[in-house]
């Protein structure tokens, strides 16, 4: 993107006071460091980060963290701490493009709040109307579930967007009311959020409970395939696991981190949806990563060619066997 974009943005909106009482550094020295250590940043012609956080203390210790751990930032990456509310001030943003008739940069939003309330559906919606605009959510869906009474309403009907959480109220278990939540909230940022594609990963505690989930919207392919391969290489050596809730019968995916486990399951998802078909590779890649708990791999397809019988059976534009070249067709036996 940065090819083609003179700027881009991060926008972190409750970015907390930087390091934590154990010692932890917190999302804002994450990304910049993730930026200033990543190996094409010469190439970055302007990446620019935000950091809100409405807490005037947090955000004073925030500011002085980042100077401390940055002192001569390379010149095309820059920062800025804000002292203030996040819907409040990404309003005042979105209120004068809109005066001026100007467009947002591409923009990546991380909302990690400690709950669930400042940052209404509607107002993502708005950011995300904008072209190369993509969302990172932290969904506290247990608070939700826990704080679920006419006192919370003002606060749980801008979250979603619509009062269709009160139907929560007659489920009983408490990780159906969790996947519903969930569902709603996936549902809304579609529909009113805007994103294209939406994937949530669990986060789940030593005793196996759900902690949160992170909702991830955009409206690229791209994006999708991108988010899918960094949470598929996390690793679950720490205290907490992620769970691709895609396939609902593999709880929890990211456990598979060696292709032979995995690829046979793929393979048969590929099979089923083209089998008896002649396809653009690139069109199964799509459907892999759009569709499937799964990142793409070229080795599905081999899997396929190498079972007994065959499911592949022809393979254009290529040279030798078990390649897959771009551009090439490939017909699935029936």
């Amino acid at each position: 993107m940065s090819k083609v974009e003179g700027r881009i943005i991060y926008l972190d909106g409750f970015a907390g006071p930087g390091v934590y009482s154990g010692g932890e550094v917190g999302s804002p020295v994450i990304a910049l460091q993730t930026a200033v250590e990543h190996k094409l940043r010469e190439n970055f012609k302007e990446i620019v980060f935000f950091f809100i956080e409405k807490d005037p203390n947090r955000a004073k210790i925030l500011s002085q963290i980042l100077k401390e751990r940055f002192p001569s930032l390379p010149k095309n990456i820059k920062y800025e701490v804000q002292g203030a509310e996040f819907a409040l001030t990404l309003e005042e943003v979105l209120n004068e493009l809109e005066k001026r008739g100007a467009r947002l940069a591409p923009t990546f939003t991380f909302l990690d709040p400690f709950g669930f309330s400042g940052f209404p559906m509607e107002l993502i919606g708005r950011m995300m109307s904008y072209d190369k605009c993509e969302v990172l959510i932290t969904f506290m869906a247990g608070f939700v579930n826990r704080f679920l009474d006419e006192l919370r309403e003002p606060v749980l009907n801008p979250l979603f967007e619509t009062q269709e959480w009160k139907k929560v109220c007659n489920i009983l278990d408490t990780r159906e009311r969790l996947r519903f939540l969930l569902d709603l909230y996936e549902r809304q940022l579609k529909n009113v959020g805007g994103a294209k594609y939406v994937r949530s990963f669990e986060m789940v505690g030593p005793y196996n409970q759900i902690i949160y989930y992170l909702v991830y919207g955009t409206k690229h392919p791209k994006g999708l395939e991108v988010m899918k391969g960094a949470m598929w290489k996390v690793d679950r050596r720490g205290t907490y696991r992620f769970s691709d809730l895609t396939d609902v019968n593999q709880t929890y995916l990211i456990d598979y981190k060696m292709e032979p486990y995995w690829v046979p399951s793929a393979a048969q998802m590929v099979y089923n949806r083209f089998r008896g078909k002649t396809v653009p590779e690139s069109e199964i890649q799509q459907f892999v990563i759009i569709e499937t708990p799964f990142v793409y791999r070229k080795s599905i397809l081999k899997c396929l060619e190498s079972s007994h019988p065959p499911q592949i059976i022809e393979v254009s534009k290529r040279k030798r066997r078990f390649s897959y070249p771009d551009g090439c067709l490939i017909t699935f036996c029936e």
